[in-house]
This record gives C-alpha cells, structure tokens and sequence, in this order.
C-alpha cells in the first residue's frame, strides 16, 4: 500500500500537473483516521494538497515567491465532514433527521438493497407517489420489498428521481455507466473558446493569492458550494446565487457560506436573467450543480456564459459522470457511494453501509476547486475559456482505486478532541452569534487562509459585485471581527 505523499503524486501524474510550486506541499499522517475502509484521511489532504499547490502557483506567478504548505490525514478526514462540526452558542447544529425514511437503504425483493433519497419536497412527494405508501417506515420498507431492485432503480430515474441500487465495485465497473465514467478523466479541462490570455496581475501588499478572482457560484448541498468557499479562503470573492423558489438545507448552506456573497436570483424571470449576464461579464469563474441541461435550458450554457464573457472558467458539478446513459439523473453523495460499490465494501453486500462522513461531496468540491485553478493557470498562458468538470462517481472511483484499510485495524481510536478543537474557530456572526466551525486545514506559511466574509443566510446581499474600496454596508463591521479558538469560547 502506498502512503498519503505516493497518492498525492499519482493524482498530480494523472491530472498531468507539473508546477513547481507542487514540491511545496508536505502532507503527513495514514490512515485509517475514521471508521472507513477507505483512505479518506489520505485521499482528502492529497486533493487538498494538489488545491494548495495551484494557489501557490498564482502566488509564485504574482509575487516572484514561494511558500510551504502543509496538510495531515487528520485534517483531511475533518474537512470530509466539516457540516458536523458546527455550533451555536455551543449547541451543535443538527443536520437533517437521521431517521428520515426516505434518505435510507432498503432490501428489495431480489435481496439487493436500494437507496432512497427524497431530501428535497418535490423528491419526497415523487418517491411516495412511485411506491404509493406513506411516511411511515415500515409502509416504505414493505412496498420497496415488492420490487426487484434495479427495476425500481430505473423507474425512479423515469420519473425523475433519486435512487440507486447497491452494487459492488466491480459490478459497478462492468456496467455502462461505469465502463463511460472509468474512461473520463477525475478533472475535465475543456477548451470552449478562444481568447487572449489573461496573465495574473501583481499583487499589492497584503493580499491573497486569489484576490481580484470573481466567482459566480450557482450550486447548493456541499459538493458544489465547497469549490467556491475553498477559493475564498485564499482572497477569492465569491457571490452565491440561489433561487427564492428552491428548498434549503441550512446546516450545510451555513458550512458552505463562509467567505461568500449571498445573493437570490431567479432565473427564468427576464430581468434577473439579466442581472446575471452582467455578471458573468465581470467575473472570471461561473459554477454551476444543477440538474445537467438545466443552465442550458435557462440560457447559460457553458458556450453562452463563454460568448458573454471570453476567457471564463465555467464549472460543472454532478453525481454520475458526464458520459452514459446516467449522465443527466439527479443524484447525491449516498447515491455515489451505494452505485459505485463503496457501500458494500463499507459492510457487505448482504448488509451496507455508509461511510461516516461525506467524503464524494467535499472531495470533489476541492477537486473542482483544484480544475478552476488549472483551467485559470492555462487561461494566464494560452488565453481561452474553459469548462471544467467533475463527479461525486469519478470521484468515488478515484478513492476506490487508492487501495483499502483492513477492517482489522477499523475502528480506529477517536480523534484527539484537542486536535479538533485546534481546527476549530468560533467567530461572533451577526445572523448566528457565536458561530464555532471547522476552519481552513490548509497551512500555509505565509497567506494564512481566511475568509473575510461570515456566513450568513441565503439572499443577504444584493446580486452585485461590490465597487472597489467600497464599505460592504451593513456586513462591513464584521469583516474583521476576530477570531477565538474555541475552547476559548464560555
């Protein structure tokens, strides 16, 4: 079995990653961190690791220097469940129920098991009318048990919603959809259209390495909001844009937030359509995790955000890969995990099992973090926009192919509460009070990450960039409001 830094030169050979700034990066610690066969400690921090040397790289590029960075596997199996880690006032924020009915696994009749995932209104009102039950578990169960597994699995892709049958891992690789997937890169870097090139501008004293990148970020639920929320701990400004009409999940819209402008646009309305295209025209990144084809079918597909504005970065976010027959369905991180196999090597086939934090959202969140900063890197060289890609099941793939823990050593002991605490920061919010969050894992030497920002509710901000030198009004007091390490905190 390789180590953390073999897995971290593997993924810079695979994603043909050369900077120089990559020998700056150390990474220590082995997993196993957490209850996981997989090495997500390891895989995560790898991936964070390769982020923090593209930062580097635009920093090297800006400022003529380098500087050190360093991660551990600790760190990285904290941040594949930073949600978990948050509190108000010191009471933990609770996720969604964890009973909920319809986010669980059932055994069908054919003695597969099945996930279910009816997070959202329209998702859940959709399953109950599918098997018509009620909310009632056993009234699920009992109706999921009259189907044969892959059956229901399909007939809930017809009607547009949210399940997948368990697989093992190489069932996985020997269906269609797998066999399309496993040949697409883990990070898609595609040219879209042509541009001059945009160099990086030198900084000024006191800036970050990202400052002056704007992103616009239209995504929700972890994997997505995590590409710009880990941009702007390094100086990027990031505007969040989501839709009045949309449900939300607030403990992860808080974890996602941190850093960012929270704006409400909705779409198909002419004029806020409009608001967004002049947008576009002044930022250089546009992220997007909606159901694939819907930016499209608004008018903002990759090639129209390109012809609004040369030389964007535009970057897509889904669960089953951008080839085959699976491409456009709806899915989440535990439908990731049940159809690419993880779940059955978690337990067994006969009995699967999640794993304990979320690790195909975050990674790939940082994976397509790392993308926009390779697509950003080829724009300053070749000129030129770029479509970025990324998949919780690539991304699911590329942690299977890293090798497993031996169950023997599973579990391991609990983290040290005192290195979680030092990873902790409590930070007065004005819509939260004291907030205490997981903070940056990544240590750099000499731009210590931060995010200038606090989280703060979907729609705060208006749906404008902020004029430069300009006081960000009624959010400006906080911007520099100190931050407390936790134990500190009564």
């Amino acid at each position: 079995m390789s180590g953390i830094t073999e897995i971290y030169q593997s993924l810079l050979s695979q994603l043909n990653i050369t900077w120089p700034t990559t020998a700056d990066i150390a990474l220590t610690g082995a997993d196993p961190v957490i209850n996981s066969v997989f090495r997500i400690g390891e895989c995560t921090a790898a991936v964070l690791g390769a982020q923090a040397a593209g930062v580097c790289e635009v920093w090297r590029r800006r400022t003529g220097l380098r500087q050190g960075v360093s991660i551990d596997a600790v760190a990285g199996a904290l941040a594949a469940y930073s949600v978990g880690y948050q509190s108000q006032h010191g009471y933990a924020i609770p996720q969604p129920e964890p009973s909920y009915p319809l986010v669980q696994l059932y055994p069908a009749r054919d003695r597969r098991w099945i996930m279910v995932h009816g997070a959202f209104p329209l998702l859940r009102n959709g399953l109950l009318s599918l098997l018509n039950c009620t909310m009632d578990p056993a009234d699920i169960a009992n109706k999921i048990a009259g189907w044969d597994a892959f059956a229901l699995e399909q007939a809930i892709a017809d009607q547009g919603l949210c399940g997948a049958a368990v697989r093992t891992y190489a069932e996985w690789l020997a269906s269609e959809q797998g066999t399309a997937v496993a040949a697409t890169p883990l990070i898609e870097v595609i040219r879209i259209g042509d541009s001059a090139p945009e160099p990086f501008t030198p900084l000024q004293e006191g800036e970050q390495p990202l400052s002056g990148l704007r992103i616009l970020d239209l995504t929700h639920v972890i994997a997505g909001p995590t590409l710009g929320k880990t941009l702007a701990e390094q100086g990027a400004e990031v505007m969040h844009i989501t839709s009045p009409t949309l449900p939300a999940l607030p403990p992860f819209d808080v974890d996602t937030g941190h850093g960012k402008l929270e704006a409400l646009l909705t779409l198909t309305n002419a004029n806020d359509a409009a608001t967004l295209r002049g947008l576009i025209g002044q930022s250089d990144v546009f992220v997007e995790s909606y159901r694939p084809g819907a930016m499209t079918r608004l008018g903002f597909s990759p090639e129209n955000v390109a012809a609004l504005r040369p030389g964007s970065i535009y970057v897509s976010v889904n669960c089953y890969g951008w080839a085959g027959p699976w491409q456009y369905r709806p899915g989440w991180e535990q439908l990731a995990q049940v159809a690419t196999g993880m779940t059955a090597a978690q337990g067994t086939f006969d009995n699967p099992q999640l794993q304990p934090v979320y690790p195909n959202d975050y990674v790939t969140g940082f994976l397509g973090a790392l993308g926009t900063l390779m697509a950003l890197l080829r724009r300053a060289d070749e000129g030129g926009s770029y479509h970025v890609r990324v998949s919780l099941c690539r991304t699911a793939m590329w942690m299977q192919e890293q090798g497993r823990v031996e169950k023997s050593l599973l579990p391991p002991a609990p983290i040290d509460p005192a290195v979680i605490r030092s990873y902790l920061h409590t930070r007065e919010n004005p819509a939260f009070g004291p907030l205490t969050f997981l903070g940056p894992v990544l240590n750099y030497q000499q731009t210590p990450s931060a995010w200038s920002r606090p989280t703060l509710p979907l729609g705060t901000d208006l749906a404008r960039w902020p004029l430069d030198g300009e006081d960000r009004g009624h959010r400006g007091h906080h911007r520099q409001a100190a931050w407390h390490p936790a134990e500190k905190m009564p």
